[in-house]
């Protein structure tokens, strides 16, 4: 079963460094293995030279950088259906990157993140690491992407271990 299009929240069980207290949106996930990006790690501005702000997306390196957006309007109709993740979440282009950078000169907020780097598994590492009890799985929606703030988001989205009490 793909998880592609949904967020991976890192466990309180999970160690790792790259990945401890993450939120990832998973853009693909096959037989092949998975591919996604941590949405909730920003570079401290001096690591960075753009008029935006840079989010590490993963311990993998990228040729380039990687675009998440909310700007439907950027974006013509059939460019909409192939890179939208989820409604509401695009992948970004060259033309995005430069809508970002215009728009955030005028505003300086945007529903939008510029990553550097990805985070990868191979043929069935993810599966395994979620059976494991490493990963939570949470539906991806643009709200949780853009409307909570970087450091709330691990928090704001984990799902409580703690079984509910039935109603019966």
């Amino acid at each position: 079963m793909s998880h592609a299009s949904q967020f991976i929240i890192a466990r309180p069980s999970l160690q790792d460094p790259s990945f401890q207290q993450t939120v990832i949106l998973l853009l693909q996930h096959d037989p092949s293995g998975a591919f996604g990006l941590v949405v909730n790690r920003p570079l401290p501005p001096q690591a960075w030279t753009l008029p935006f702000p840079l989010y590490l997306g993963g311990p993998c390196k990228s040729e380039g950088l990687l675009m998440l957006h909310g700007h439907q309007e950027w974006m013509d109709m059939q460019t909409q259906q192939e890179k939208q993740i989820v409604p509401g979440i695009f992948i970004g282009d060259e033309e995005c990157v430069k809508q970002a950078t215009q728009q955030h000169a005028e505003e300086a907020t945007g529903r939008f993140l510029m990553m550097t780097g990805y985070a990868g598994w191979g043929p069935g590492q993810l599966e395994n690491e979620i059976s494991q009890g490493a990963w939570a799985l949470v539906k991806a929606t643009s709200e949780n992407l853009f409307e909570i703030s970087a450091q709330d988001k691990w928090a704001s989205l984990l799902p409580s271990i703690i079984p509910q009490p039935s109603d019966n």
